[in-house]
């Protein structure tokens, strides 16, 4: 319900309603940081309506509770904000001079990833957004070898507030990396598995594939079902991408944590058969048979590959996909 028709509560209640309100909600809690600050590092100072910049208002507490902290996420508008990456540069650095509390790298990284942090994607999750992609890349971001503290904290800042401030995940999601590729020179990479991680359990189940049904994708987790299925879309120019961070319409993002960004493909030939193959994924797929149990290796580990050349493999309801270590996904047939 959109903050505007809410009635009675408490003001927590209303500023963990959106996104943005989480935002402000858990800088001035944890962070020590009023609205007024807040509102000063992330709206911007491009004169809109009347000449006036948004940022000229950060001291109007009425119009900054109305027009964006209690705002309905409809009618939040990406004018109003400041490049996302120089707004979080901006709270960082009133959170590491804070006179309350001066923050590490590390504990800004902790405040948007943590229990606290949460919050805003919980926030996310209550206006129909995906969330698995946001806690991803926060999970890669904390598991990835190659960045120092202050790369972690920066770019967890800019995800926080990019999907907080657009209600957009995916276009969050892809603002960061951009950031984390082109001010730190490098990706949020796959961390790594033990190959003995492999273990999957066969659920012999078949059925006839009707021409108007489709595949969908049952997430197993020690044989039981987790969440809906994800159905496939036959019709989609150039497939379904399933892994961490895809960005790509349709994109499966409900995976552990060692799947790669871009793991696998899955496409509907033009003869209605369906198929699987690899994206050069860091940990390997595997598909079980439904049928006999027998395993058919999509792609190696890359440690694995050497001159390893794939080829898209075949995929019928009752099959089993292992991605990585410990993401399985039932393979089923059905009516999205």
């Amino acid at each position: 319900m959109p903050p505007g028709n809410m009635k009675g509560g408490n003001d927590m209640a209303r500023m963990s309603a959106t996104p943005i309100g989480a935002l402000f909600d858990l800088m001035k809690r944890q962070g020590g940081i009023s609205y007024k600050v807040l509102a000063s590092c992330i709206l911007s100072d491009k004169p809109l309506f009347g000449g006036v910049s948004p940022v000229s208002r950060a001291d109007d507490r009425s119009w900054i509770s109305r027009y964006i902290v209690h705002a309905p996420v409809e009618t939040l508008k990406s004018e109003y904000f400041a490049d996302y990456a120089k707004g979080a540069m901006r709270v960082i650095a009133r959170l590491k001079a804070s006179k309350r509390h001066a923050f590490t790298n590390r504990e800004v990284f902790e405040l948007v990833a943590g229990p606290e942090g949460d919050g805003v994607a919980r926030a996310l999750a209550d206006c129909g957004q995906d969330v698995a992609l946001y806690r991803n890349m926060l999970e890669r971001l904390q598991q990835t070898e190659g960045f120092v503290e202050v790369e972690r904290a920066e770019i967890a800042m800019v995800l926080m507030l990019a999907a907080a401030c657009s209600v957009d995940v995916h276009a969050a999601v892809e603002y960061a990396l951009d950031f984390s590729r082109g001010i730190h020179g490098s990706g949020v990479a796959t961390p790594l598995i033990t190959p003995d991680a492999l273990v999957a359990k066969a659920q012999p189940w078949m059925a006839e594939l009707r021409q108007d049904a489709t595949l969908g994708l049952l997430k197993m987790v020690d044989d039981y079902v987790v969440g809906s299925p994800h159905w496939l879309d036959g019709e989609r120019e150039g497939g379904t991408i399933v892994g961490a961070l895809s960005v790509e319409p349709g994109a499966i993002n409900d995976v552990g944590s060692d799947v790669s960004g871009e793991h696998l493909r899955i496409f509907r030939a033009e003869d209605g058969q369906w198929y699987a193959e690899g994206m050069g994924s860091k940990n390997g797929t595997v598909l079980i048979s439904g049928a006999d149990g027998s395993k058919v290796v999509v792609e190696p580990p890359r440690a694995e590959r050497g001159d390893w050349e794939g080829v898209p493999v075949a995929l019928h309801p009752g099959d089993e996909l292992v991605l990585g270590g410990d993401t399985h996904f039932a393979i089923i047939a059905g009516m999205a």
